[in-house]
């Protein structure tokens, strides 16, 4: 295999570097930094440390992994994506790739078990990866358990897949795809770190987490209204109830000027039990019934 590392950076000068390095560890192919608008010395740095740098000044993660995909050798055959934050455990690489080379299309890193540091995961961020997954799975028959940044994925795949969103819906419509046509999904244990430096764009920033959150469902209800599997009526339903929760907390949020950030982030953690109750009730619904369906055919 001809792997490709893309690694998407936006004012990353304080772990570029270093996160390169580490790589070097663990990885010899080729390694490209996607420079998405940065206004500090990342690309610099990169270039330094032996990285090729592909600049991409319009922001979102989807349009820097599309850069990094164009700047990448015409032959390359698999492809590799990472944060350059640090978080992310480049002695994981290995274990991602060997589960492409066993047959898979497509291999996600799973942030579990020990490798994971306390809190290195904002409850924000939990909470949308388990929604992402439960959809994903109540869809298309494929449970996701994560969202992670660390995958690999087949390059022919990755064409075939034909990627829309630009900014945070990129990740989660490579997955819904993937589940909606088949391919061969392997989640593999990985570790996760706390951010070696920097400023995360958007854990902890409440408007970032609300707009990624909304993007993260507006793909997968795109993916699954365009697809040949269409989620039934009790889903729809009560994701639209949750949405809607949502959208009354969001207006609350931003009406509590005197409140201070940390309130204004509880209460948006709560609206996320909120949207997958909603989602699961509407799931629960669905299977009963499919099964009551499935049972009066056999009658």
């Amino acid at each position: 295999m001809k792997v490709t590392l893309v690694m998407p950076a936006r004012n990353e000068a304080e772990t570029i570097a270093r996160v390169i390095a580490e790589v070097r560890e663990y990885f010899d192919g080729a390694i490209i930094v996607v420079d998405n608008g940065s206004t500090d010395s990342t690309a610099q740095l990169a270039r330094e440390a032996g990285a090729l740098v592909a600049p991409e000044p319009r922001a979102g993660y989807g349009r820097a992994c599309e850069a990094g995909i164009a700047a990448a050798a015409t032959d390359t055959s698999v492809f590799l994506f990472m944060d350059a934050d640090g978080s992310d455990r480049p002695g994981d690489i290995p274990a991602l790739l060997l589960a492409i080379d066993e047959g898979a299309d497509l291999a996600l890193g799973e942030r579990k078990g020990t490798g994971v540091e306390k809190g290195s995961i904002a409850p924000a961020a939990r909470f949308g990866n388990r929604l992402s997954g439960l959809l994903i799975g109540a869809i298309w028959g494929h449970r996701i358990h994560d969202l992670s940044p660390l995958k690999a994925v087949r390059a022919d795949a990755l064409r075939k897949l034909d990627l829309q969103q630009k900014t945070y819906g990129w990740t989660v419509e490579m997955l819904a795809k993937a589940a909606r046509d088949g391919l061969q999904i392997a989640e593999v244990e990985v570790g996760y770190r706390h951010r070696a430096g920097g400023q995360s764009k958007v854990s902890g920033n409440l408007g970032a987490s609300v707009k990624a959150g909304y993007r993260i469902l507006r793909t997968i209800a795109a993916v699954a209204a365009s697809g040949f599997h269409r989620p039934s009526a009790p889903i729809l339903v009560g994701g639209a109830s949750g949405l809607g929760l949502l959208a009354v907390f969001s207006a609350w949020l931003w009406l509590q000027a005197p409140s201070s950030s940390g309130v204004r982030v509880a209460t948006w953690l709560i609206a996320w039990p909120v949207l997958l109750l909603t989602v699961g009730v509407g799931i629960v619904m669905s299977a009963v019934s499919r099964r009551k369906q499935r049972a009066a055919r056999a009658l």
